[in-house]
């Protein structure tokens, strides 16, 4: 089968030509090869780089707890209000809704799986900067950046393949080690032969390995970074992030421990938040966003602009129907009612002032919530603002999990750690430290530390479905609504092989080799 060697990439980046033409040299008549070490910087942070992330992977909202379906007015008194209601023949499939929260065993015909393809081709631009790396030429001068290239590179392979693994994968387990992973790509080459999964521990060697050499170029890598770049930190962080995934709860702490004793990305205090602004749609006066270039606890911000969210809801304006759906709030389990009194999460993180003839109303915080409000839903990036972000509170989150692992005990690390993060999430008046004697074990603990990941953590990246992968892939139980009065229950059970989503037709149509992941077919009753 033929291979294409690629050593720039032209189909990518039409723009790339202009900009590095002083840059290149003609190796043949159709190949241009470039060869010092600021050609390829271009085509890291062009291509490498996620791009458009949250619009390839937030359908998978749909198939977490946190979200459920039904009506979005505050009370009946806003119910058929032409300022907050639409009609009743509303169409709850629009948005492609209905396939992704049913569980569909087939939604291909439906939803165009892209996260898939942007990750293998964020690793194609990554193969091609680490190949090209035993002889890109420099000056002395330049080692540095040499060394910044070379640790980003190695460090954005590692996170594309776990998004990858831990989204198609079987979730990891030393018991799942020889199971089905996803297809390694490690060379600057497209190929096009039939190419099976690898399995899920040979894709975790090829991360950790990765992570290994970006902590080793760190040591002589320049300082002037961004946070729309890979820093020093966020290898730490990614490191911290993997190594609980695979339950490496010593990697755990001492890339965690790394982390912190750079101290750059301090906790930020929601106390300082203007509260009766915070949370109000289209406001531009008070707002809180995750994912501000100026919160001190934001690691990495996703470089490129991103679309509106597109799968939550239809789309259309948040006031502008009955149905939809939204942060779950009914029920034990679900998210909203997860935040105790006095946790200000509850109020900064999600839309909860509705405008309606003029006035301001208070109602419950999932009303009018057509997108999860812990972001911009504009994107803008030259305001500072950006999709997705990386925060230092999951690091904090990540290492207490690991003492609580490691101790047979209720750990006073884990409970330190804890308290550390919720101080600062709480308000000052009402806040009060929890305790080992709160708990009366140490798997309460874990639970608690599950918890908190999902109060801090919701609707960034895909943490939620991937943290409930590894949690034991619990039982999930949606009420999609044909009407206001008409509903069914959809169930995906315990360990559910619809954990694992299916590979994109757009690699199975030309790739015979590879396995698919089985799924289920889920009835509704």
């Amino acid at each position: 089968m033929k291979k294409i060697k690629i050593y720039i990439l032209l189909l990518f980046l039409p723009w790339f030509m202009s900009a590095c033409n002083d840059y290149l040299k003609e190796d043949s008549a159709d190949l241009l090869i470039p060869s010092l070490v600021n050609d390829y910087v271009p085509i890291l942070l062009g291509e490498a780089y996620p791009d458009n992330f949250s619009s390839q992977i937030d359908w998978t909202y749909l198939m977490t707890d946190d979200i459920e379906m039904g009506p979005l007015y505050y009370d009946e008194s806003m119910y058929n209000n032409s300022k907050v209601t639409i009609i009743d023949g509303f169409d709850p499939s629009m948005g492609d809704g209905e396939v992704l929260y049913t569980w569909w065993a087939d939604y291909s015909n439906y939803i165009a799986d892209k996260f898939w393809d942007a990750r293998y081709k964020n690793i194609l631009a990554c193969n091609i900067v680490i190949d090209a790396l035993p002889d890109m030429k420099y000056e002395e001068s330049e080692y540095g950046t040499y060394c910044k290239l070379a640790a980003q590179s190695y460090a954005l392979r590692a996170y594309h393949y776990f998004c990858l693994v831990n989204t198609y994968g079987t979730p990891w387990s030393e018991e799942n080690k020889n199971k089905l992973g996803v297809i390694k790509r490690i060379s600057p080459e497209v190929d096009v032969r039939a190419t099976e999964r690898a399995t899920v521990g040979e894709i975790y060697t090829l991360i950790n390995e990765d992570l290994k050499y970006a902590q080793q170029y760190l040591k002589n890598a320049s300082t002037n970074y961004s946070k729309w770049e890979i820093t020093p930190a966020a290898i730490y962080f990614l490191a911290s992030r993997v190594a609980l995934f695979q339950e490496d709860w010593d990697e755990v702490i001492r890339t965690s421990g790394e982390f912190m004793e750079l101290g750059e990305n301090a906790l930020y205090d929601l106390n300082n938040v203007d509260r009766e602004l915070c949370g109000l749609p289209n406001s531009t006066n008070g707002g809180f966003w995750i994912n501000q270039i100026d919160i001190s606890e934001t690691v990495f911000l996703f470089s490129k602009e991103d679309k509106r969210y597109q799968y939550l809801a239809p789309n259309l304006y948040y006031s502008n129907y009955t149905l939809g759906y939204h942060p779950s709030w009914t029920g034990e389990g679900a998210l909203l009612n997860l935040y105790e009194d006095g946790d200000l999460r509850k109020e900064v993180y999600f839309a909860r002032l509705f405008k309606l003839g003029g006035t301001r109303l208070r109602p419950e915080y999932f009303s009018g919530q057509a997108y999860p409000m812990k972001s911009d839903t504009y994107m803008s990036t030259s305001s500072g603002q950006a999709r997705e972000c990386w925060r230092s509170p999951e690091v904090y989150l990540n290492v207490a999990e690991a003492y609580a692992r490691k101790d047979n005990n209720v750990s006073q690390v884990a409970i330190d750690l804890l308290n550390q993060v919720r101080i600062k999430k709480f308000s000052s008046d009402a806040y009060q430290a929890i305790s080992v004697s709160d708990f009366a074990s140490r798997d309460e603990l874990i639970r608690f530390i599950w918890e908190e990941r999902r109060r801090e953590l919701c609707f960034e990246e895909a943490m939620r479905f991937w943290d409930m992968r590894r949690q034991g892939m619990p039982r999930v139980e949606h009420k999609y609504y044909s009407s206001m009065n008409s509903s069914k229950t959809y169930v995906l059970e315990q360990g559910s092989p619809n954990y694992l989503l299916p590979i994109p037709l757009s690699e199975t149509e030309y790739n015979d080799g590879v396995t698919n992941n089985p799924r289920v077919t889920i009835t509704g009753n």
